[in-house]
């Protein structure tokens, strides 16, 4: 039984054109702040740095996908290197080969993330980095190093007896000589230092054992200018003494209770606040990490509740989301009690309800289709619908099937809120892109994620005309959805971003009978053009359809296509091109796009005239529409503008002008095919009952 549509608000999710990786096996609240670098060591621009440097880091403001790396660097003075990763993921270094010494007055460049490159930084969301250049100067130096901090801080009480690890960071990196002089309480310690040589850390091999309560330890460097601490350019630290004072044991707070409790399920999605309780009362520092939407946070009048109040209600929290939340994460002692015992490391989730089915179809080659894909049913799904399709995008090779798989699954959960939102239910594949480096040629070259040149060519098992796989896939989810009582449109909407995006922009050439309205995001550099042939140069697929005929068999239905409404956007920050790359462009291709329509440098934006002046050439139905400020990304306003465009043409919205013309057309007049959307049943013709269907949708009675 079919419910009623239902009103509702519902949250857009915003995805990095299919690109993140789902950590957890539900869709998790998205995290769409970019990464920042917060600092770099050597300083950018800083002088005087010594030659015997050997590594460069760089500190980021949040946790990374340590898969993505991308950096040039002046490799004639510097030297061949290797890439490390802090255990957590917010620092990376760079470390020469060589003990070879850099000669002064040389300047290291290294730019982070330059433009053009696909595997940039990202953070574990996938929200990408923005270029980052760092330079310095190799020179005399002759600057004695400073202890910059000290973890615990000097002077600080309340120290867990338990604590059992010094943090010294140093102004500058340090030879990996030690002097240091503690007192008894704390015994003998384990030195490391970090890969940058700047953090030594202290650990104490009787870690099990608590530190006297109440003492106080002093650690001093240097002691009697021992001078075994010294910089790369031998400059010694001047002694340094810091202390701090160890708390009491069984007085630390601890959490009595959450709201929701922790591990709870179908927590609503109109949830106002999440509070915690504690056994005492607490001071009002605090250090929370989570992926809860902005909050407002306040105590009670006792100090032993604290409420995280949602800024933004009218927003709902997403579906089928796992909202987690760590206190004092990784040692940290923001929360204490009055008298400074802090709370141990605690942490807490709940999930929110799944307002939609997913269901998961095998492969069924009888059908037409070699590989599953994945069905999302809003649980309110209107009884008048269309089905929207976004292909999945793995964002790299894989031989492992089972890897684009989960990324297809993470994508249709989250791209779930907004089909939700749109009242529509939602198709992704679980198109696979291999590498199979061991053949020739090797099947990376296949772009299946983009419907490439090779994807119309290759007959590779399982790869073959993956256009007419997706539409054998369609095919099957209309019948299923029609089984389940829903009138479903003959025409799809289609959407994409980025890889996907590419792929949404070239089906709807290959196939726009059966489009209903088209977006595309950031497709790759350059949309693929509905001409054979610009300024007397020949446009061959996926340039332009020149060879489209010779490739699938069938010529291009410009008639068609001219009546798709298609919406092809892009950020005027956005480098990432894809014709640059031999997996997506033939080099005779990339040439081509480069002479006639500029080479993309610094951004892509550059080209997007040129295409638009030869969708219009030919009448086409599409806008194409620039963001300012935006990289690589999708952000919120893009996901409003998509929604709102795709609701201009949902067979179950109606405007009271297009209910006028259905009865005008039912009494005997011709169906106009910029009217098409009437026409429920998909048969051309607009009958009766769809004409009173569209007066009832005005009325609301549906």
């Amino acid at each position: 039984m079919v419910g009623s549509r239902l009103a509702r608000i519902l949250p857009l999710t915003i995805l990095l054109g299919g690109l993140c990786i789902g950590i957890l096996n539900r869709a998790e609240a998205q995290d769409t702040t970019p990464p920042t670098v917060v600092s770099a060591y050597p300083a950018n621009g800083a002088a005087n740095v010594n030659g015997k440097l050997r590594t460069v880091s760089v500190t980021f403001s949040e946790p990374m996908d340590k898969s993505y790396i991308s950096f040039n660097y002046d490799g004639e003075n510097w030297g061949l290197s290797s890439q490390s990763w802090s255990d957590d993921g917010t620092v990376f270094y760079i470390t020469r080969d060589t003990n070879h010494i850099i000669d002064d007055e040389i300047t290291i460049s290294f730019v982070l993330n330059p433009p053009g490159h696909e595997n940039d930084f990202r953070d574990k969301a996938g929200n990408h980095l923005a270029t980052y250049p760092v330079s310095f100067t190799i020179g005399a130096d002759e600057t004695p190093p400073t202890v910059v901090s000290t973890y615990p801080a000097s002077g600080a009480t309340g120290i867990d007896p338990y604590f059992d690890t010094i943090i010294i960071t140093f102004s500058e990196a340090m030879v990996e000589d030690f002097s240091i002089q503690n007192s008894g309480s704390w015994g003998r310690s384990e030195h490391t230092a970090s890969t940058d040589m700047r953090l030594l850390y202290m650990t104490r091999v009787n870690a099990g054992t608590p530190l006297p309560q109440g003492e106080t330890v002093f650690v001093t460097l240097n002691p009697d200018c021992a001078g075994r601490f010294r910089d790369l350019a031998g400059n010694p630290l001047e002694k340094h003494t810091f202390t701090f004072t160890v708390g009491t044991l069984g007085d630390r707070p601890s959490v009595v209770s959450t709201n929701p409790a922790s591990g709870e399920l179908n927590v609503g999605m109109d949830l106002e606040y999440v509070s915690i309780t504690f056994d005492k009362p607490m001071k009002s520092s605090h250090s929370i990490f989570s992926n809860f939407p902005p909050y407002d946070l306040s105590w009670s009048s006792d100090q032993q509740t604290v409420t995280l109040s949602r800024r933004d209600l009218s927003t709902p929290l997403f579906a089928d989301a796992i909202y987690f939340f760590t206190l004092n994460k990784d040692g940290v002692t923001s929360f204490q009690d009055l008298s400074g015992a802090p709370l141990e490391e605690y942490s807490f989730s709940f999930t929110t309800a799944m307002n939609y089915q997913l269901h998961k179809f095998p492969a069924n080659a009888i059908k037409g289709f070699k590989w599953p894909y994945y069905l999302s049913i809003p649980n309110n799904l209107g009884r008048n619908t269309v089905l929207l399709v976004e292909t999945n995008n793995t964002g790299n090779v894989n031989d492992d099937w089972a890897v684009h798989d989960q990324s297809a699954e993470n994508l249709a959960k989250w791209r779930s809120n907004f089909a939700m939102d749109l009242d529509v239910p939602l198709l992704v594949p679980t198109f696979p892109r291999p590498s199979g480096t061991d053949i020739y040629p090797p099947l990376w070259l296949i772009y299946t994620h983009a419907l490439d040149r090779d994807c119309l060519t290759t007959t590779s098992e399982g790869l073959e005309r993956i256009d007419l796989q997706l539409i054998a896939m369609v095919d099957d989810a209309k019948a299923r959805l029609r089984s389940m009582g829903y009138t479903v449109a003959e025409k799809i909407f289609i959407n994409g971003y980025s890889a996907s995006g590419s792929f949404a922009n070239r089906f709807t050439l290959l196939h726009p009978e059966i489009i209903q309205a088209m977006a595309s995001g950031s497709p790759g550099g350059w949309p693929t053009v509905p001409v054979s042939t610009w300024n007397n140069e020949t446009l061959r697929y996926p340039v332009g359809i020149a060879d489209l005929e010779n490739l699938i068999g069938e010529p291009f239905n410009l008639a068609a296509f001219r009546l798709v409404p298609q919406y092809i956007y892009v950020g005027d920050k956005d480098y990432n091109d894809a014709v640059d790359y031999r997996d997506g462009f033939d080099p005779e291709d990339e040439e081509l796009v480069n002479r006639l329509f500029g080479d993309g440098e610094p951004y892509i934006v550059e080209r997007w005239p040129h295409a638009e002046a030869i969708f219009d050439s030919v009448q086409s139905s599409a806008q194409f529409v620039i963001y300012a400020g935006v990289e690589h990304t999708i952000t919120q306003a893009m996901f409003g503008d998509l929604l709102g465009f795709f609701q201009n043409y949902h067979p179950g919205r109606f405007e009271l002008s297009h209910s006028i013309l259905a009865l005008q057309i039912a009494a005997g007049m011709d169906l106009d095919g910029a009217y098409s959307v009437l026409d429920i049943s998909g048969d051309g013709k607009i009958g009766i009952e769809e004409a009173v269907y569209a007066l009832q949708m005005v009325a609301d009675l549906r």
